[in-house]
């Protein structure tokens, strides 16, 4: 059944006991009410309903959803996370991606991992030959409880004792291959030991789970640090460390510090800085940024005072951050025609610690200085700016040009317009060329980037054509359109006709003064990620490809999308216009469904409220009902004055999507 994990993953959390973990709540009925958990408020206004499984916040926020909704919305997760989270809280087993052989493979090698890190911990505790480790992290400072919390450990001086260890459990020499933990020597027909007599740091994902490992060497033997090789979980390019114990507090704070090694983020979150991590020692990469975009917007990066060090860190980040998220923003062109760009939706920073020094110096030594260096952070574009002004020659033609070149695409993509005319000025004044020259290249570069996010294909390795197949109905389905509601209608017909999806985010506007269909607007969580993905994926530069779309799609919404495609496959052919108009005739159907169950939601609970007595607190939803009178309202005006006999030629065809439910 298609959905079937999905939906019983929904049946068997309490949403009640799972709200109840973030915000206390109060039984009203047979409804439970409790202060909204994503904004202040003094009144209760947050509503879970038991009997459907949903929340609506009537307060500020407005919002609402299901299980999935509020933890992804809550915790900062993918649909994906989400589900792998409460799947795992209450005994839901998921389909492992790429098949359950692959699946099982993956398991095993997290098993491994884990296994490897407690024995670590437990050498670096009591065996003897840990003496030297334990006096290093002693004299950097390091407390017994950040060991614990960063599950620091000891790597023996012996060949093979991991190797042993494990292999006594039961894992067999393929997976600790596999997972890293051992290598192979071809001259000597022999495995042993990836780490020997070093610090270990265990390296782990978003969800706590150990990955990989990075070792330090107690003497000078080289290299000084040592990360496990690159396997099918650990790639080094992915990977943010410690953001399993910063991602909190970097929501909390609206803010990352990103620091370029391990004992740097250890001493940070030791002192209190929780929102510290690090990225390997690698110039900042798409997928890196993507990750922690998902908990702010608000980037520092803390840079070493080596010039080249911080030049190749820019390049680097400049590269990168064609992955963040962006937003889009009305703008005035010069025909006087309002159209939409692409602007940055993260605000990067860049800081410069004294030379000779590291984040875990500064942090151990002047804890106070620490804080007067992250808050006095540069934005990105001021500190490219000194960066040009002190290494190129700004006299000269080809120096010149090198500056304008790099600077005006981080100048086109600043939100604020006030900010972008400053900096036009600035660098005008930096390389003596007049501000209507410098306007000019900037929007030339904004140009460039208004396609958008790039988007880099996320190839699986090993994947079947099985998930590809799902898309291809071997045989035309019978016609049950009946079993579709207006969402899936629409998704549908988006996914049949992709430039849909641009007429709905912006010629509705202009034509028939729609505000443009956005995630928010689906009421299932399922179609909403979507969706989402399908901007995303019209946003890069790939030609459209439902097998492409998929790869980047979440391999529990692969039976929806079939699903969606097996119903777009029975749509009649039609005119674009009316293809069109059938479009908007679907948006507003979906808007009106959603205005209706939050009326429905309304009236429910008034009901409940008038039975226990409480006739105050039912009459306050009054003006609520009634705004939501108004907009369903106006959504029916809406829909009579798209000509109605091109409305009936257009839907009249489908079964089961009746003219009276407009």
């Amino acid at each position: 059944m298609v959905g079937s994990v999905t939906d019983e993953v929904k049946q068997r959390v309490d949403i009640v006991e799972l709200i109840s973990r973030y915000t206390p709540l109060k039984r009203a009925g047979s409804v439970y009410k409790g202060l909204c958990p994503f904004h202040s408020e003094r009144t209760p206004s947050f509503v879970v309903f038991p009997h459907t499984g949903t929340w609506h916040c009537f307060g500020a926020c407005g919002t609402g959803g299901d299980v999935f909704g509020f933890v992804m919305r809550k915790e900062n997760l993918t649909f994906r996370e989400a589900l792998e989270l409460l799947a795992n809280q209450v005994g839901v087993e998921l389909k492992p991606v790429g098949g359950d052989a692959r699946g099982e493979q993956r398991s095993r090698l997290y098993e491994a991992n884990e296994a490897a890190a407690i024995f670590y911990q437990q050498t670096l505790a009591h065996h003897p030959a840990a003496a030297d480790a334990r006096a290093y992290l002693e004299r950097r400072g390091i407390d017994s409880a950040t060991t614990a919390s960063f599950r620091l450990g000891f790597a023996p001086p012996g060949w093979s004792s991991l190797r042993d260890h494990l292999l006594e459990r039961g894992f067999s020499l393929d997976v600790l291959l596999e997972a890293g933990l051992i290598k192979r020597s071809e001259e000597r027909q022999t495995t042993f030991d990836a780490f020997r007599n070093r610090v270990i740091f265990p390296i782990c994902d978003r969800q706590g789970r150990v990955i990989g490992f990075g070792g330090r060497v107690l003497d000078d033997g080289v290299p000084k640090y040592l990360n496990t090789s690159e396997t099918p979980l650990f790639i080094k390019s992915h990977i943010v460390y410690g953001l399993d114990l910063a991602h909190r507090s970097i929501r909390e704070r609206d803010q990352v510090v990103i620091v370029e090694g391990y004992m740097d983020v250890i001493a940070a979150h030791q002192h209190g800085y929780t929102n510290v991590v690090a990225c390997m020692g690698t110039s900042l990469t798409a997928e890196q940024l993507q990750q922690l975009q998902r908990q702010t917007n608000n980037f520092v990066l803390a840079l070493d005072a080596d010039a080249a060090g911080q030049q190749a860190t820019i390049r680097g980040l400049n590269q990168a951050r064609q992955a963040l998220a962006r937003v889009r923003k009305p703008v005035v062109a010069p025909g006087g025609k309002v159209q939409f760009e692409e602007r940055l939706g993260a605000n990067l920073f860049i800081t410069t610690l004294p030379e000779g020094r590291d984040p875990d110096d500064v942090i151990r030594q002047d804890a106070q200085l620490w804080e007067q260096i992250v808050a006095s952070a540069k934005p990105l574009v001021d500190f490219y700016c000194d960066v040009i002004a002190r290494q190129t020659d700004l006299t000269s033609a080809l120096g010149k040009g090198k500056a304008v070149a790099e600077l005006t695409p981080l100048i086109a993509e600043l939100s604020d317009e006030i900010e972008r005319q400053h900096y036009i000025q600035l660098l005008s004044r930096m390389v003596q060329i007049d501000e209507m020259t410098i306007a000019g290249r900037v929007q030339a570069s904004a140009r460039t980037l208004r396609a958008g996010v790039g988007f880099r294909r996320r190839a699986d390795v090993g994947a079947t054509n099985e998930s590809t197949n799902a898309l291809r109905p071997q045989a035309r389905p019978e016609n049950r359109s009946n079993q579709y509601d207006h969402e899936e209608h629409l998704l549908a017909l988006l996914l049949a006709n992709v430039d849909l999806v641009v007429f709905l985010a912006n010629d509705v506007i202009e034509r028939y003064h729609l505000a443009p269909l956005l995630p928010p607007d689906w009421q299932h969580v399922e179609n909403q990620e979507i969706f989402r993905a399908l901007k995303q994926f019209l946003n890069s530069d790939e030609p459209w490809d439902i097998e492409l779309f998929q790869d980047m799609l979440d391999k529990h919404l692969h039976g929806r999308l079939a699903r969606l495609m097996a119903y777009a496959s029975m749509l009649p052919p039609r005119d674009s216009l009316v293809v069109r108009e059938d479009a908007v005739k679907g948006l507003l159907r979906v808007r009106m469904d959603r205005v209706r169950s939050e009326m429905t939601k309304i009236k429910y609970l008034q009901d409940e409220l008038q039975r226990t007595g409480d006739l105050e607190a039912a009459r306050s939803f009054e003006k609520m009902t009634n705004a939501y009178l108004r907009e369903l309202a106006h959504l029916q005006r809406q829909s009579v004055r798209i000509p109605q006999e091109l409305f009936r030629k257009t839907i009249g065809k489908q079964e089961g999507l009746k003219l009276s439910t407009v």
